[in-house]
């Protein structure tokens, strides 16, 4: 948006070219009772260096923290500063919607790249060009698989799927006539094989496992493709942590159906909690299905390569009730970052990170372990997320964190009874051995101070 001031005599110039004496009386047409009759309850007016003086101020009060712990679905990773650098690039500035290629190519062409490395990285055939976040892209990806299935219309949801996604698949899900979300347990942090054998049948469309999950674990979703494919269902692997498809194997080849979650990992800052980055990727023989949009490559009539949107439904913009999906748009800067951030770091690049978050969790799980406080909640394979029982003071533990400059890992024990105590940790490429070492000296203290 542009920033045009006008000085008191433009104001009154304008009102004289209309022939009306005061701005009021603009708003005659709006009733006298609707109207707020009094200026707007705002500070007095200060220069800019004024201003400027009281955003830092506030922004002082925040606490700030030397190293962090902390992941859950939001993940602190280092950004190269040419991710910020080439964003800016003209070329990328283009039409916002590229609905004319003529005048998107940018656009287009940054799209197209992107797709091709989702699905490079899930090992599926087709990827859109994004979604807005992982948890909206869970939905949509759910929605997808009940019209692949036609007449099957219950939808399996492990209980290690992220919470804050599972709130998401209620609010969207549970409003649609004839839809039914059943949760699987858990075992061992893992999706419960007995409860899914249990819960299988003609009706299920599809089944949804973290991977990693909410907690860290990696779910064998070899196996659990067997049963759920026996069943005649889908499985959907749904990924908070992007980074871990450098360490893990796709999900595409080990018998997933479909792959969703969040990018925002690759070459985004955690920004306050947005914006995110939601992906999906399918097989080929799904692409109808999918939401949003895709980006093809071709040629022009002079043989040259071109973009072009290939897939994308006229109702997702006209006839909303017959859509596919309502998602007409994409986090088109979000998208571009994590494009350039895949092209810069290349796949040994991105498998060098990955092997750095995956020995550093190992490294602080270790730790975590040898103080008589901790002990390992789950003995399934983890990539840079864990989580811990606590046996000590969790509150000590926090301030004690807080003074030194230390964000935790996450208290589990609102999510569910038996995680009470519980503490989720996180370690990525930028915590260092010295940031490990200062966490368990913090947390030797607290033990010695509170026994």
């Amino acid at each position: 948006m542009r920033y045009l001031p006008t000085a008191p005599s433009e104001d009154r110039a304008l009102l004289d070219a209309i022939g009306v004496a005061q701005a009021e009386e603009l708003l005659q047409g709006i009733p006298a009772q609707l109207r707020l009759g009094r200026e707007l309850d705002l500070p007095g007016q200060c220069s800019e260096q004024e201003v400027l003086e009281q955003m830092q101020a506030l922004a002082g009060m925040n606490t700030a923290f030397g190293s962090r712990f902390l992941g859950a679905g939001a993940y602190d990773h280092f950004v190269p500063a040419a991710v910020d650098q080439m964003i800016s690039r003209q070329e990328w500035f283009t039409a916002y919607t590229p609905y004319q290629p003529e005048i998107s190519q940018g656009t287009l062409q940054h799209l197209f790249e992107y797709q091709t490395l989702m699905c490079d990285l899930t090992g599926l055939e087709v990827s859109n060009a994004s979604l807005y976040d992982g948890a909206s892209a869970c939905v949509e990806t759910a929605l997808m698989a009940v019209r692949l299935q036609k007449k099957r219309r219950t939808i399996l949801v492990s209980a290690g799927l992220h919470p804050h996604y599972q709130e998401a698949l209620c609010t969207n899900i549970t409003p649609h006539e004839g839809l039914e979300l059943v949760e699987l347990k858990l075992k061992d942090g893992v999706t419960d094989l007995d409860d899914l054998a249990a819960k299988l049948n003609g009706e299920v469309a599809a089944v949804l496992v973290g991977y990693p999950n909410f907690l860290g674990c990696v779910e064998d979703l070899q196996v659990l493709a067997q049963a759920v494919h026996a069943a005649g269902a889908l499985l959907v692997s749904v990924t908070q942590e992007a980074f871990a498809f450098g360490w893990l194997q796709a999900p595409g080849k080990l018998g997933a159906d479909m792959a969703t979650g969040e990018a925002m990992s690759f070459g985004n800052k955690l920004n306050f909690g947005g914006p995110y980055l939601g992906f999906l990727a399918v097989k080929d023989s799904q692409k109808r299905e999918i939401p949003g949009r895709v980006v093809g490559q071709t040629r022009d009539l002079d043989g040259q390569v071109g973009y072009v949107l290939t897939l994308t439904a006229r109702e997702q913009h006209i006839r909303r009730d017959k859509a596919t999906s309502n998602i007409c748009s994409n986090q088109g800067l979000v998208t571009l970052r994590a494009n350039i951030f895949l092209q810069l770091a290349g796949p040994e690049g991105l498998k060098g990170l990955a092997e750095q978050n995956a020995a550093k969790a190992q490294y602080l799980q270790a730790r975590l372990l040898e103080l008589p406080d901790f002990s390992a909640k789950f003995s399934a394979p983890f990539f840079n997320e864990f989580v811990t029982q606590y046996r000590g003071d969790l509150q000590a533990l926090q301030e004690a964190c807080a003074q030194a400059g230390i964000l935790p890992g996450l208290d589990l024990t609102p999510y569910a009874a038996e995680f009470k105590n519980c503490i989720l940790w996180c370690a990525t490429e930028l915590n260092s051995r010295a940031q490990i070492e200062q966490l368990v000296e913090v947390l030797a203290r607290v033990h010695s101070q509170v026994g």
